[in-house]
């Protein structure tokens, strides 16, 4: 018997930092919302009814449950569950949760039942007329706070953090919970029992209650996300950090480089290395696809419907495989395909092409697409969705419902690869590919490698390193503004090479270099070095000189009317000088004792020995 330790409060602190990145005022009133259903949660289980906020000791009663919630160190407390941390004196339930939200509406519209909170798609309870009421039909809504058996298992132990616990299992933590809130919620918000033991596994209870100092919370949160990556080989970097800015990547580069070897491989470090999947032959989280020459359109990929002997959908091995991402939304998902362009990528993926396109984050925080497959009342879309959700009559209902309901997205948590060869058996790329993809070469060879472990040593690997939280600049601009501006800056000079060209860059393409150079601000690891890391200036030249390569570069291909050696020459003149003033260092072709080398100045130079033929691509 005793209270949960320090370090294991320290754990969850961190996990729960990842709630919401963004700090602006509505995102973390969304999440502070939570708060909110807890307390009303402990009032209902106290008084066995509805919260009338008319009555001054209910309205006392609901804020001394927020108090209790929020409070961390005796004096103190959070706003949205790890920080901002403020005095507990000051502590009510939301700067307008009574006065200009929600509640005060209800009062002047009597006869109208609001959602709360109203942003989003995910209200937790009802109010009417000062009133707030239990709908338990919301509690299923959590998992939009909480989208992860991660979060849920931080979460849970973060409530319970001044409470005295029997002992350190996932069971009797439910039976606390339990005393504390009605059934019903701690249904929604308790992890599998598995995964929260998982979680626990090697922390004990201390006999004394552990009462974290405001220094310790805000060092443990400054120093997050420089912890973030420490534990990833360098030499994988860049292929984590494009995924996490684009969850669509190419591989290109000689036969037998290990393109698709190093998507299974992203797949397995998902995995703790003594685990079943991680020693599988192919994990549970990896499928390949090979791409045949004959596709001309989706139907081999995605599926088709079928009227021999009835109606219905001969699903593709694309759609069966995004459906599992979509049931294991804490795990990232690996599909790649093979050979991908032995066959009109725009053709057979152009579903896939258009719907990428849509990612939006919500208010919510949550990254949703359009459907790839969108809901019809028809015997085809029945058989579809009967035979992807075979065993789970509710999910099945969801996506039959017309309105309102469930629609097949693009899960966020799914990776499409394709591997490419470029010689006269395939197709080469368009624009429309191109723009929507990251495109990283794999053309080095180190023929020592691989012999002295049967898998790549990656690093643990996960939704936080892998999945990003961001979709557009937008997202991240304003927590990231003066690495951004250095960003645009670099992006100006460059569009202003490619002034009067079809490779001039656009929204698109200057969100996604926003993206890849704040998701690679955590890796500051030298490798081969573990006493020394990089300075940030250096760490986003880094970023600007692998994005130019993988977004621009990739881009340029022309013969002499549309590519002229001039223009190869300014741009790699603007790249060099940029890089250079960003980072305060040298930057060459090859790395040598005074310069870092520039993957991008080298294509550029590769490109210009090309063009002497009368002809350019950023492909060999």
């Amino acid at each position: 018997m005793g209270y949960l330790s320090r370090n294991l409060l320290h754990k969850a602190y961190l996990t729960l930092s990842t709630l919401t990145e963004d700090h602006k005022q509505g995102q973390t009133q969304f999440t502070s919302a939570l708060r909110h259903l807890l307390a009303f949660d402990m009032y209902y289980k106290e008084e066995k009814e509805d919260c009338d906020l008319d009555y001054p000791e209910n309205r006392e009663a609901f804020t001394s449950n927020i108090r209790e919630i929020v409070n961390v160190t005796g004096d103190f407390y959070t706003t949205n569950f790890y920080t901002n941390i403020k005095e507990l004196e000051d502590c009510g339930v939301g700067s307008n949760f009574y006065s200009a939200g929600v509640v005060n509406n209800s009062k002047q519209n009597t006869a109208y039942t609001y959602n709360y909170p109203t942003r989003g798609q995910y209200p937790l309870f009802k109010v009417k007329n000062n009133k707030l009421i239990r709908e338990t039909s919301y509690y299923k809504n959590i998992k939009g706070y909480l989208p992860n058996q991660k979060l849920k298992c931080a979460f849970v132990l973060w409530v319970l953090r001044n409470q005295i616990v029997k002992k350190l299992d996932a069971s009797t933590l439910k039976q606390k919970l339990l005393t504390l809130f009605t059934e019903e919620l701690v249904e929604a918000m308790m992890p599998k029992e598995e995964i929260l033991n998982d979680y626990i596994t090697g922390f004990d209870l201390d006999y004394n209650k552990t009462e974290l100092t405001v220094d310790e919370l805000l060092e443990l949160f400054s120093t997050k996300k420089e912890t973030l990556g420490n534990n990833i080989n360098p030499k994988y970097r860049h292929f984590i950090t494009a995924i996490k800015s684009k969850p669509f990547l190419l591989l290109a580069g000689i036969s037998g480089t290990g393109k698709s070897r190093i998507v299974r491989e992203l797949a397995r470090a998902c995995w703790d290395v003594d685990s079943e999947e991680y020693n599988a032959q192919k994990p549970k989280n990896f499928e390949m696809i090979q791409v045949k020459p004959n596709w001309h359109d989706s139907s081999e990929l995605i599926g088709y419907v079928s009227r021999i002997d009835g109606v219905r959908y001969v699903i593709g091995p694309f759609l069966r495989f995004m459906v599992k991402a979509i049931q294991d939304p804490d795990i990232p998902y690996f599909l790649c395909l093979d050979e991908m362009n032995l066959a009109p990528v725009e053709q057979y993926f152009a579903e896939y092409l258009s719907v990428v396109e849509s990612r939006k984050r919500q208010d919510d925080g949550t990254i949703t697409t359009d459907p790839i497959i969108d809901y019809s009342n028809t015997e085809e879309y029945g058989s579809l969705i009967g035979q992807l959700f075979p065993d789970d009559d509710d999910l099945r209902e969801e996506y039959l419902t017309e309105e309102g309901g469930k629609r097949l997205g693009i899960p966020n948590n799914l990776i499409v690869i394709g591997t490419v060869n470029m010689d006269e058996t395939t197709f080469s790329f368009s624009r429309k590919v191109l723009d929507r993809a990251m495109t990283i070469e794999m053309n080095e060879v180190d023929l020592s490698g691989g012999l002295d472990s049967r898998h790549e040593n990656i690093g643990k690997l996960g939704i936080e390193e892998l999945i990003g939280n961001a979709v557009e600049g937008v997202d991240i601009y304003s927590q990231n503004k003066d690495v951004c501006d250095i960003a645009i800056s670099y992006l100006t000079k460059i569009n202003e090479v490619l002034e009067g060209t079809p490779f001039k860059i656009a929204y698109r393409t200057r969100n996604e270099f926003l993206l890849y150079v704040v998701n690679n601000l955590p890796y500051n690891q030298i490798e081969d070095d573990d006493e020394h890391i990089y300075l940030e200036k250096y760490i986003v030249a880094r970023a600007l000189d692998e994005i130019t390569n993988m977004k621009i570069l990739s881009r340029i291909e022309g013969d002499g009317t549309k590519v002229s050696e001039d223009l190869l020459n300014k741009l790699g003149q603007v790249i060099k000088e940029k890089l250079e003033e960003i980072s305060d260092c040298s930057f060459d072709i090859e790395e040598t004792d005074d310069a870092y080398k520039s993957i991008s100045l080298a294509k550029l130079d590769e490109m210009e020995k090309r063009l002497e033929s009368g002809y350019t691509s950023f492909w060999s």
